[in-house]
Parts: C-alpha cells; sequence; structure tokens
C-alpha cells in the first residue's frame, strides 16, 4: 500500500499520490496519461482526475501499479476498475492491468481466439485474473518476448497447463519452457508468426498476431513527445546497433495496424503505412548512436 507519509511533493493537490517507492516504470501514465507525468526519475500526480472516465482510469494505474505506490487519501470503491481488467483495446486483444515488478512494471496481453488463448509476456498471479481467463476459455499458449518479461508466466502456464514459448538464447529465465525457437526465422504457431529481433537482448522476440498486431515486448514503441515510433537507447542491454538491424527488418510486415509493447505506449498505424514508420524510427535511432 503507498503511504501518504511517503509522497512525493510534485504531487498536486487531491486525492490520488504518488509515494516515492515509484520505480518510474510508466505503467501508470500509460493507463491514466491525463492524471500521471513524469519527472525523469519517477511518476507524480500532476492533475486530479476531472470526469467519471478520468477517475476510472487512476483506478485502474493504481492497481496496475507493480510496487503499490499510488494511494488515494480518501477509501475508494475500485471494484469497477477491477473488473475492467484485461480491458479490450480491439476486439479479442486485452491488456491485462496488475504489472508486475519482476519485469520492471512491463505491460502484459491476453489475446482471445477460438484455436486457443494466449498470453503475451505476464502480469502478476492473481486471482482475479485467473478466474477473468477460466471465464473465457483458459490460456493455451504464453508467448515470452524477453527473459526480462518473463514474471509469473510459470504459474500460469502451471494453473492451465499452457505453453510457454521463448527464444533458446534468453531461455535461461525460463529453463523449463515447453516450446525453445531456435535460430533467426520466423516461426509460424497457429495464428501468431514469431520474429527474432535480437537487440534489447540476444533472445528478444516480436509477435504478429493474424498480420496485423504485432506486440514488441521492449523493442519498439510510440513516443509521444517525438511523434514517432522508436526503441529505449538507455534500455539496450545487448547490442544497438543490432537492435536497429532488427526493427529495419520490420518492414517486412506492411500490414501492420497497431504496436502493443511492453515498455512505452501503444502506437496505431495508418493503413499500409508501416513501413514508412519503422523506416523514420531506424532514420532517427541511427542519430542517436
Amino acid at each position: 500500500m503507498a503511504k501518504a507519509s511517503l509522497q512525493l511533493k510534485e504531487n498536486v493537490e487531491g486525492n490520488f499520490f504518488v509515494d516515492s517507492t515509484c520505480i518510474d516504470c510508466g505503467a501508470c501514465r500509460r493507463f491514466a496519461p491525463a492524471v500521471f507525468g513524469e519527472t525523469g526519475e519517477y511518476s507524480f500526480v500532476y492533475r486530479q482526475p476531472q470526469t467519471d472516465a478520468e477517475e476510472l482510469e487512476a483506478q485502474r494505474s493504481l492497481l496496475a501499479c507493480p510496487t503499490a505506490s499510488i494511494g488515494t487519501h480518501h477509501t475508494a470503491d475500485l471494484n469497477q476498475a477491477k473488473q475492467s481488467f484485461p480491458l479490450e483495446l480491439v476486439p479479442g486483444i486485452h491488456i491485462n492491468g496488475f504489472n508486475a515488478r519482476d519485469s520492471f512494471g512491463a505491460d502484459s496481453y491476453f489475446i482471445r481466439h477460438p484455436q486457443g488463448n494466449w498470453l503475451v509476456d505476464s502480469p502478476r498471479f492473481t486471482k482475479h485474473l485467473v478466474k477473468v481467463f477460466e471465464a473465457k476459455g483458459g490460456i493455451d499458449t504464453i508467448f515470452l518476448t524477453h527473459q526480462d518479461d518473463v514474471a509469473d508466466a510459470r504459474d500460469y502456464a502451471r494453473h492451465f497447463q499452457a505453453k510457454r514459448i521463448i527464444h533458446r538464447l534468453d531461455a535461461g529465465a525460463a529453463k523449463d519452457a515447453e516450446i525453445i525457437v531456435e535460430g533467426e526465422e520466423d516461426t509460424q504457431i497457429g495464428p501468431g508468426t514469431i520474429i527474432f529481433t535480437p537487440g534489447h537482448t540476444r533472445g528478444h522476440q516480436v509477435l504478429l498476431w493474424e498480420d496485423k498486431f504485432l506486440f514488441t515486448g521492449d523493442h519498439f514503441s510510440w513516443f509521444p513527445k517525438l511523434n514517432r515510433f522508436g526503441s529505449f537507447r538507455g534500455a539496450c542491454w545487448f547490442s544497438w546497433d543490432v537492435q536497429i538491424q532488427s526493427i529495419e527488418k520490420l518492414k517486412l510486415y506492411q500490414n501492420v495496424e497497431w504496436v502493443f509493447p511492453g515498455h512505452g505506449h501503444r502506437g496505431k498505424v495508418e493503413q499500409q503505412s508501416f513501413p514508412d514508420y519503422v523506416e523514420e524510427a531506424v532514420t532517427w535511432m541511427k542519430s542517436v548512436q
């Protein structure tokens, strides 16, 4: 629970606050951008919710926070926010909330599909999410983008008898994963195309779902302040040059309509424009060597 005694001085006066245990993962800013801002070291409340919709978004941020660093001065009924998770973003694609500290607060996703439901990376293992996943038909496959965002995947795999997928080069984080991807070639599993995209880590992969939804882990995201897609230079653990090459390869997938990252902002893509977005991102990334 967040402690009022530890609240940050940057918070504006009002019910919601962020305390000094914040790790600056950015989850709250993605769920409630009208309420939470950033200092470069942590998030804070720069504007209290003004509408019922903003109140609900702030409550979702509170539930999603991996370090329980968001609190309220007055008791709030969080049931509506809780019941909204997993939150549908587009038909069949949901964001889970309940972000895990072990993945530094990365977003994870639930894909509902007649051939079997998928989890993309892992949220915290919570009774609420388990119950919802059960009601929606369980989980058949858990796709792990890379070693950083495994979190509670093993618990979900055991509960649902699901198959975990990870690349050999990052498999140290999930040594008992049921499917270990080898090599650099694309791997097709049902409606998903697994694309090898090293750079952030040696074994990073992304998932292209039904040729239009791209789940990018920590590889690629939308930068609102720059009004472009790109990658995080300060969070590249293997090779920036290799990551640029992996980004450039994404130009082959011209039908992408949405980018859903683990860290960073989700981004909508204009029809048939994805190769242009990628080219712009590559040009910018080369300038920040």
